[in-house]
């Protein structure tokens, strides 16, 4: 039995979720509030040289897939090659340019749609605890609601989540939209042509924090729960063209939780 351990709300994990699912991969998920995953990826780590850095994440970030044999895998990219590759149809990563896609979408969107969640998330820390408290067990809901001041000082200075940051990250959505917007106006049903590829599937999971499709794999707030600014921009992003493109890809592609899907 694998197990993947996550940030149960993150994008990042959520791809890594996404390719166990649609390979029909049974797996346990070990979900964790953020900064609360540290101690039992580092448990995860031991004696091994798996894990690394790098400008979004650390050594000890999610996900995390730990398997058979001593399997340890890092970095979302790579679970979700190793998941095609040794479950799936193996066409994930055939397009010419998906991968180098994939690799754009993970640095250059990533980061700026979780800077702008957890923006709106620390101005309302409820909404932060009922999410743990709909994610998580109730003991470690306890322990991130009774950790939150020192972990919210922590995230804040290593993720720069402030309205410099916040107006910087929009703008970059904004601009990776359009790059997409442009490069599906030819009609092209998915981003590498006409096979869906990790490179939608990595775009759809870095946009999803921006639209919040239905299908997602852990419970996220309706749009109706946030601030009428939250609320703005997920009108916007699911109005434009790559926002309605991401919803498709989730509603076509995304199987549910634990279950197999031939897409």
């Amino acid at each position: 039995m694998y197990e993947l351990v996550t940030i149960c709300f993150s994008h990042y994990c959520e791809k890594a979720r996404w390719a166990l699912d649609r390979a029909g991969v049974s797996y346990r998920e070990a979900g964790f509030m953020p900064v609360l995953h540290f101690p039992h990826v580092a448990w995860k780590l031991r004696g091994s040289d798996a894990g690394s850095a790098d400008v979004a994440s650390s050594r000890y970030s999610t996900p995390f897939l730990c398997g058979p044999d001593g399997l340890r895998v890092s970095d979302s990219r790579e679970i979700v090659r190793y998941v095609d590759q040794t479950h799936g149809d193996g066409t994930l990563f055939a397009p010419k340019g998906a991968e180098d896609l994939d690799r754009r979408y993970a640095a250059k969107l990533g980061p700026h749609t979780r800077r702008i969640v957890y923006w709106f998330a620390f101005a309302r820390p409820a909404l932060l605890f009922e999410l743990a408290d709909a994610n998580v067990s109730r003991a470690q809901a306890l322990v991130f609601r009774a950790f939150y001041p020192a972990g919210k000082r922590m995230l804040t200075r290593a993720l720069s989540i402030d309205e410099a940051g916040y107006q910087k990250s929009l703008g970059r959505v904004r601009q990776v939209a359009d790059e997409v917007a442009e490069r599906l106006a030819d009609g092209r049903p998915y981003l590498c042509g006409d096979r869906f590829s990790v490179a939608d599937l990595g775009f759809a999971s870095m946009m999803a924090p921006a639209v919040i499709p239905p299908e997602y794999g852990a419970d996220l707030p309706a749009p109706e729960e946030l601030s009428a600014e939250a609320q703005g921009v997920i009108e916007e992003m699911r109005a434009h063209p790559a926002g309605a493109f991401t919803l498709r890809v989730f509603r076509d592609h995304r199987p549910p939780i634990g279950s197999a899907s031939a897409s």
